[in-house]
């Protein structure tokens, strides 16, 4: 465990540093005008994306797994925006925290980007 964690150090940097880092951001965000407004999968997609940020302010700035993490986390909500869209559904506005989850209209296998035989089928599905 410990040459993961001196490994982990290395890119993550200071565990300690990001988690004071991340969580100043969450508590920014979490007391701004819209959190109470997002769905649930939103607030974690930011959360996520705020321990990503403080990982690239404590750790190693050009460690590319940190950035494509957070495409890859503004993918999923984006792709479960677009679907909503497509179906016709907006997002379900959840006043408060802990309500239940609102599952997205169609499952989504991967934050990366699709192929173009993915989206083809995707648009296939949705046109019906």
């Amino acid at each position: 465990m410990t040459d993961i964690l001196d490994e982990r150090q290395k890119t993550h940097g200071d565990y300690y540093r990001t988690a004071g880092i991340a969580q100043g951001l969450k508590d920014v965000m979490r007391r701004s005008q819209n959190w109470s407004e997002m769905d649930d999968t939103e607030r974690e997609a930011l959360e996520m994306i705020a321990t990503k940020i403080g990982r690239i302010l404590s750790g190693y700035p050009h460690e590319v797994d940190h950035w494509r993490d957070i495409a890859g986390y503004a993918t999923l909500i984006e792709r479960w925006l677009t679907s909503c869209t497509a179906s016709g559904d907006g997002p379900t506005h959840r006043p408060a925290a802990g309500s239940p989850a609102t599952p997205a209209p169609s499952p989504v296998s991967s934050v990366w980007p699709l192929t173009p035989e993915e989206e083809e089928a995707q648009a296939a599905r949705r046109r019906g």
